[in-house]
């Protein structure tokens, strides 16, 4: 009876023991830090701003053992770079929209297809217009900036401002769900076939008074573009690069054309993801990149301000709209997180947390593809999670 005890005994150790061993085998403590390159960003490790690595092993673990289609992930916090990832996925293919390209490994040289994060940056070129005098009063008329369409822009149309335009609230329709990127019918298909966009955007029939309605609109944000080309008198590219992007040593980037001259604002640019995230720090850091001051900080304010509510809309998370930066609440263990955020087709987030400092940056590849890892749920479950406060 003694020896069938001690062999019970024996045997409980050694089941106790391989549970824990394999529990311990099972826990990544991630402790890698961003390569520091010349691009100013200064990288440190995520427990130098109280992250917790095994949380953010944790996470990494399940994406690689799971099926995703997800590029890159970044974060920022506390003015430092401490996690940067990068996977194997398909480059974006216009041809289809949205289908796979060459097959890579993305790296951070490897300028990513941003589709409406577009918005948030020409949003935050109309700020740096605003900073450097070429925009004066973004509650003018969109006929004051653009009065060669005073023949299309009358009515109740004469009321659209470009704070209507930022905020989605012009009035004017657009669709661009119901049909595919590839159908006519699809508003976005018709910038591409019109000799002059924006005359097809302002042509669109008025559903709702300026400034009563939120209605996501892609239209706008290219007309917003049009009016940064009048007012400064070169192209959207060419200001974007001498007031946003070369201040900010911002080297990648491609930004698709329309015809007529202008530039696809609304979804035509790709980007580096250190560089998205420099633009993005702006506003954690009062507008500036190092000793240079980029966008005001009451552009910042206005622009994160609550202006209108999008519940349920097209983004369905979020709750309301800024100037082309939704914002939306996280509830993590009892906790209310504020982000607000910039997002695109095929899952490309910038969410930016202003209480913790922190910028969360996801390039996916999810674009005619159902989500099977979700940037929400990575943000939710593993990253907030991981903050030691």
């Amino acid at each position: 009876m003694n020896n069938i005890l001690r062999i019970g005994l024996l045997l409980a150790f050694f089941y106790v023991f391989s549970t824990c061993s394999r529990e311990h085998e099972n826990k990544q403590i991630y402790n890698q830090v961003p390569e520091q390159t010349a691009d100013g960003w200064t990288t440190n490790s995520l427990e130098s701003v109280n992250m917790n690595p095994e949380i953010i092993g944790t996470m990494m673990q399940y994406i690689v053992n799971g099926n995703h289609k997800i590029h890159s992930i970044l974060i920022v916090k506390d003015g430092q770079l401490v996690f940067e990832e990068y996977f194997e996925g398909y480059l974006y293919s216009g041809n289809p929209p949205g289908s796979d390209g060459a097959y890579i490994m993305y790296t951070r040289e490897t300028d990513h297809y941003l589709a409406s994060v577009s918005k948030t940056v020409t949003s935050v070129i109309v700020g740096t217009a605003i900073k450097e005098g070429f925009v004066e009063n973004i509650e003018d008329k969109v006929v004051h900036y653009l009065p060669d369409y005073d023949d299309i822009l009358t009515g109740d149309k004469m009321d659209i401002t470009l704070k209507h335009l930022l905020t989605m609230s012009s009035g004017l329709t657009w669709d661009e769900n119901s049909y595919s990127y590839e159908d006519p019918r699809n508003n976005v298909v018709q910038l591409f076939l019109s000799d002059d966009p924006i005359e097809y955007i302002l042509s669109l029939p008025l559903i709702s008074s300026p400034g009563s309605e939120f209605l996501y609109n892609s239209g706008g944000t290219n007309v917003i573009g049009a009016i940064i080309q009048e007012c400064a008198g070169m192209s959207l590219l060419e200001f974007g690069n001498t007031f946003l992007f070369d201040p900010l040593n911002i080297e990648g980037g491609v930004w698709q054309s329309l015809p007529g001259g202008y530039l696809f604002a609304s979804g035509g640019l790709f980007l580096r993801p250190r560089e998205l995230a420099k633009i993005g720090y702006l506003f954690l850091n009062n507008g500036y990149w190092g000793e240079h001051q980029i966008i005001s900080e009451d552009w910042i304010e206005e622009s994160i301000t609550e202006h209108i509510d999008t519940y349920g809309r097209t983004l369905p998370l979020a709750h309301a709209y800024g100037y082309q930066w939704w914002m939306q609440d996280f509830q993590v263990n009892g906790q209310t997180y504020a982000s607000f955020l910039a997002a695109g087709w095929g899952e490309q987030y910038m969410y930016i947390f202003p209480e913790e400092a922190m910028i969360v940056l996801f390039n996916c590849g999810y674009y005619l593809t159902p989500v099977s890892i979700s940037p929400y749920d990575l943000t939710r479950d593993y990253i907030l999670n991981s903050l030691m406060n």
